[in-house]
């Protein structure tokens, strides 16, 4: 498995912008969930992708836009037999207090603060705005290096924000019907968030929600491109690392109980296994 501390320290710059990013996804392949400190911007220009972002699964259609703080867990899963186009968009949010004052840049990131995580369904209108957008900061980004236009990135990136603002001023909020493999898939995830810290089993949850094992089972790896058990094991990684971020002075033996292992050995060798280093070596180093 990847290791996520190595994807997130990749990022040296405060920002990253992949403007339609048509990178394919192979069948079997898995990315993983990840969780970063920095706020994610992601916009869905074509293909077939569900997305899981903490305890929702959303389906996405082209136009849609996703606003992320990072810190939960989430993974996109897309649809290998077709095109998959998107533009990600990562920055620090400490990045904008350079260029404005700390009540102005606040105020940007609101959406962000407020929401958390949330996927608005553009208009065509909104489509057509927001992509016209993300060229402009293509264009602007490409030439970052040269004098001033790194400034003109920021100051354009402050611009799309406003936008994204008014998107959430507008109640652009509504949630589409989902379909009953949809209602499944969060009743499985909503169960495994509100039960990761208990013992778990495929059986309880399937008596739980009333579905057949295998058919629970398949389906889930269907719709995320993962299974259960991986995807508890995530969960139960990322609440430690969240622990070890707002409690650094937690021991891993405290960390790996209240993050739902009954044993620190088996917690040490899913986290190394996960992370790419052992809890305390992550935990000393701040490696968030």
């Amino acid at each position: 498995m990847t290791s996520i501390v190595a994807n997130t320290f990749n990022m040296i710059d405060p920002l990253a912008f992949n403007y339609r990013n048509n990178h394919s996804v192979k069948h079997g392949q898995d990315d993983g969930f990840h969780s970063h400190p920095f706020y994610e911007l992601y916009y869905f220009h074509e293909g077939k992708c569900t997305y899981v972002i903490g305890d929702k699964i959303y389906t996405l259609v082209p136009g849609d836009l996703i606003l992320m703080h990072g810190m939960t867990l989430h993974r996109p899963h897309p649809d290998p037999s077709v095109p998959y186009v998107r533009t990600t968009l990562h920055f620090y949010p400490t990045m904008l207090e350079e260029y404005l004052v700390a009540e102005r840049a606040h105020a940007l990131l609101a959406p962000f603060e407020k929401l958390k995580n949330h996927v608005f369904h553009l208009t065509a209108e909104q489509q057509q705005e927001t992509e016209t957008s993300l060229a402009q900061l293509n264009q602007l980004y490409e030439m970052k290096g040269r004098e001033q236009m790194s400034d003109r990135f920021v100051l354009k990136l402050c611009d799309f924000l406003i936008m994204a603002q008014q998107f959430t001023d507008n109640k652009l909020l509504e949630q589409r019907t989902r379909t009953d493999k949809e209602e499944h898939i969060q009743g499985i995830i909503t169960y495994l968030e509100t039960n990761y810290m208990n013992e778990i089993g495929l059986d309880e949850i399937a008596r739980e929600l009333h579905l057949s094992k295998p058919y629970m089972a398949a389906l889930f790896k269907e719709m995320t491109g993962t299974t259960i058990f991986k995807y508890l094991y995530m969960r139960r990684i990322n609440q430690a690392k969240l622990l070890f971020r707002f409690h650094p002075d937690m021991s891993v033996t405290e960390a790996s109980k209240k993050s739902g292992f009954k044993r620190v050995s088996h917690f040490s060798r899913m986290f190394k296994q996960t992370v790419g280093c052992t809890p305390e070596v992550f935990r000393t180093h701040h490696l968030i």
